[in-house]
């Protein structure tokens, strides 16, 4: 009976920590996305990509 008790404690604590990680990776994307659309749309890009074709 314990052992079950303990196995439903880790695997409750697992989920919330597996789900606690995917919104935390979540957020850190959502940041390079902003990121890279920050990179592209500032005014030294569009010389960079003129001199790159």
């Amino acid at each position: 009976m314990r052992d079950e008790y303990d196995d439903r404690l880790r695997h409750d604590g697992r989920a919330q920590i597996n789900s606690g990680i995917d919104r935390l990776l979540a957020r850190i994307m959502q940041a390079f996305r902003v990121l890279h659309m920050i990179h592209w749309s500032a005014p030294w890009a569009i010389h960079e990509r003129r001199c790159r074709h």
